[in-house]
């Protein structure tokens, strides 16, 4: 039926929300895309809200179900010693390789005893958000399909999830990134200047994270370079640029002011002098892995099917080309490195899956569309999965857990004296040890190299010296450790049995397997017999060595100052580049003249 109308055609009635039925009845196209839009909506919503139930389900399950790794335990024991805890005050220094934006957030949960997995809450809370920051990256540069999608392939991402259930910098890193990138595509999409300063603000709090985050200062300038028409006025690439590199520039500014200028010069010669510790391949077979082949074959077919590329592919793959060549080039390769690349490689896969249905008319083809969206979401899930109920113990640094640390320690704590001195395969049992136990431990892998050790560790020159003068009491050998250097697990067994060496303790795992063995041994060489007798470990009070210099810690207030500001200046600049809060200003303005 026809709403009525006057004489000259003009309607006497008005609807200002009509409803479906009238909608139905008086224009049928306009209902029709009414509809359409309703249960595109939906589909959002439904997506969404899977994405961010899985993703927190994946990221928070069992966090504690696995012992710290080596990496976890010094980032943990770092916000320990900003928190002016004792436990970790005398063995963990406060400045070392990395900034301290992550550590000033988890010292509040750190000041008191030995906690284990509090951190890796934080770290979780942070891979959840990612998951709603790539919606709205996908939403500003498609549609919120797109970014819907999106957020669900992030979620069961193996790499993302694996990263984000440990203290690692990486996580906050990422997420302040993807803050970035959303700016950088409000700017473009929009054509404000002010959302490039904001992107220079949230960048550099993720160099705050972690310092490479400040190579994404060249995808931004890449991304400018191929869309010149951004460059007008000049002014706001430069001071977003400005603002990034200033806040990046905080985390030495503070530690000279604070006091610990030499050890990070140290730190940082350390770093820019490592030797490889992967080969050229890494990138391609390991991570890859992690992140889903299926996923990266989506996302780059989409690239060439999908043409022509407009200037939102283009932010994606400045965002993605730029680090990947740069740690490609770089020797040396960590598994966590590439992890700011995965929102657009989430987005890229996204605008296939989430287009593909449309455009493809025939039935089969949609089939075909659908297989492929439910195998790239299986391919991921399914590891993703399998990594939550069986934890990685082994293997690549920062992809896991270390087997039996946690437990080792403990154990240590309570059985050895305090002044015990431990010698183990590698640093990464080392640092366990003396997080959960407070007792000194050094590593045989320590180079006598200054260039090519951490200057946190202290190398032991000859051990065979060491234990024959008192120095250890204790070998510990490990499957961690023994697997990544077999030349090392091998020396220390046989440091074990040419120092009368005698198991004190054995960690193993479900199915038997020796994870961590921790020997007694004496200091004058001599063949084990049977007939030995057993030392108990509890009577041993030999005087623990002083050959480490003293931690020297930096003034704690002038850190939590510093990147208390920093975190309020990047804020000011996301507030100053948001449309709603300047006509907010300009009404108030308005209001008191």
């Amino acid at each position: 039926m026809a709403p009525p109308h006057g004489v000259d055609g003009a309607s006497l009635i008005r609807v200002q929300r009509p409803t479906p039925i009238a909608a139905v009845a008086w224009s049928p196209p306009r209902a029709a895309a009414a509809l359409n839009a309703a249960r595109t909506r939906w589909f959002e919503l439904a997506v969404l809200a899977a994405a961010l139930a899985g993703g927190g389900a994946l990221r928070f399950v069992n966090l504690g179900g696995v012992g710290l790794n080596s990496d976890e335990a010094v980032y943990a024991a770092q916000s320990g010693s900003l928190a002016h805890n004792p436990h970790f005050t005398s063995m963990f220094p406060v400045v070392r390789a990395h900034p301290l934006l992550m550590q000033v957030a988890l010292s509040v949960f750190y000041r008191h005893g030995v906690p284990d997995s509090a951190g890796r809450y934080v770290g979780a809370a942070f891979g959840l958000a990612t998951i709603a920051l790539v919606y709205v990256l996908g939403r500003v540069l498609y549609d919120g399909r797109v970014g819907a999608i999106a957020a669900l392939l992030l979620a069961v991402m193996p790499y993302h999830v694996a990263i984000s259930r440990q203290i690692l910098l990486d996580g906050p890193m990422t997420f302040f990134a993807t803050a970035s990138l959303v700016c950088l595509a409000l700017a473009a999409r929009t054509g404000r200047g002010r959302w490039l300063v904001a992107a220079g603000g949230c960048l550099g709090l993720a160099a705050l994270s972690k310092e490479t985050a400040i190579i994404l200062l060249g995808s931004a300038f890449v991304f400018l370079s191929v869309t010149n028409r951004m460059w007008r006025p000049v002014r706001f690439p430069l001071f977003g640029a400005a603002l990034a590199i200033g806040l990046a520039l905080t985390y030495p500014l503070l530690t000279a002011v604070a006091g610990g200028s030499r050890s990070g010069q140290s730190y940082l010669l350390w770093q820019l002098s490592r030797t490889p510790n992967h080969s050229f391949a890494f990138y391609l077979t390991s991570v890859t892995a992690s992140i889903g082949y299926v996923l990266v074959a989506v996302a780059a077919l989409g690239l060439f099917l999908r043409r022509p590329l407009t200037w939102r592919e283009t932010l994606l793959l400045s965002w993605i080309v730029v680090p990947v060549l740069f740690f490609e080039v770089w020797p040396v390769k960590g598994f966590s490195y590439l992890l700011a690349c995965v929102p657009a490689v989430a987005v890229l896969a996204a605008r296939v899956l989430a287009h593909a249905p449309r455009t493809t008319r025939p039935l089969g083809g949609r089939l075909v569309v659908l297989a492929v969206s439910v195998a790239c979401i299986v391919s991921l899930l399914v590891p993703a999965v399998r990594g939550v109920v069986r934890q990685p113990t082994a293997g690549l640094a920062g992809a896991g857990g270390t087997p039996g640390g946690r437990e080792t320690g403990r154990w240590i704590a309570v059985n050895l004296p305090a002044d015990a001195h431990l010698l183990t395969i590698g640093p990464s049992m080392a640092n366990l040890i003396e997080y959960y136990s407070g007792r000194a431990a050094n590593g045989l892998s320590v180079s006598p190299n200054p260039l090519h050790r951490n200057p946190s560790y202290q190398p032991v020159g000859n051990a065979d010296a060491a234990l024959r003068s008192g120095r250890f009491q204790y070998v510990v050998w490990d499957v961690y450790s023994a697997r990544r250097s077999p030349t090392f697990g091998d020396r220390a067994l046989t440091l074990e049995r040419r120092f009368a060496g005698r198991p004190v303790h054995i960690e193993r795992d479900g199915g038997g397997r020796k994870l961590v063995v921790v020997y007694r041994v004496t200091a004058t060489p001599a063949r084990r017999t049977a007939s030995a007798p057993r030392v108990s470990a509890a009577s041993i009070t030999t005087s623990r060595s002083t050959d480490s210099p003293p931690v020297r810690q930096p003034n704690s207030a002038v850190i939590y100052v510093g990147y208390g500001a920093a975190v309020l200046l990047a804020l000011a600049s996301l507030a100053w580049a948001t449309p709603a809060w300047r006509r907010r200003r300009r009404r108030t303005s308005a209001g008191g003249q």
